[in-house]
């Protein structure tokens, strides 16, 4: 059913704003019995746009998200159009040497991912050059061996750290955008 509230929203992160206008109390995602409503998904959106505006993404730049579905994979799917970037969705099947062949070949400047994926990963993210932010889920980003801390291009934040950053205007998106 076509909800008449929705006409207006000509870009994905706006439906989640309005939404959280509209019904900020209602729930808007359940995983492993928990939930957030619209108004925390909305926040949290905001607040993964900034981190990566913060960052340094600039409009039409790649964010890949290598993960499950939680959470975060919507936060981060919503968040980078919501700073103007392009989410490329990364199947979490595939194998580290073609997830690198993905990031490498979209240009990804920022990836979000898992400890446990990221640790898959360490030794192909060398071949991706053109990425500069590695955000790693569940606040465990320092817990992570590197053993080439000196010598990758990119670094590491945790998600927590990232979506608690201070508010940034975000990059003037219109409907044609990538």
């Amino acid at each position: 059913m076509f909800d008449a509230a929705m006409q207006d929203a000509n870009l994905l992160p706006e439906l989640i704003a309005r939404a959280a206008l509209r019904s900020p109390m209602a729930v808007a995602l359940t995983s492993s019995g928990q939930s957030l409503s619209y108004a925390e998904l909305d926040a949290q959106v905001h607040g993964f746009a900034s981190g990566l505006i913060a960052a340094g993404v600039a409009r039409s730049e790649r964010v890949a998200i290598y993960l499950e579905k939680r959470f975060e994979t919507v936060v981060a799917s919503f968040g980078a159009p919501s700073a103007g970037g392009v989410f490329v969705p990364i199947n979490p099947l595939l194998k580290p040497e073609q997830v690198a062949f993905i990031l490498q070949d979209c240009n990804v400047r920022v990836l979000v991912t898992s400890p446990e994926r990221l640790a898959t990963l360490k030794d192909a993210l060398a071949q991706c050059p053109d990425l500069r932010l590695v955000v790693v889920t569940d606040g465990a980003a320092a817990a992570i061996a590197d053993r080439a801390a000196e010598s990758r291009q990119w670094t590491q934040t945790g998600w927590r750290d990232f979506l608690n950053g201070p508010p940034c205007a975000g990059h003037r998106v219109i409907d044609t955008d990538m």
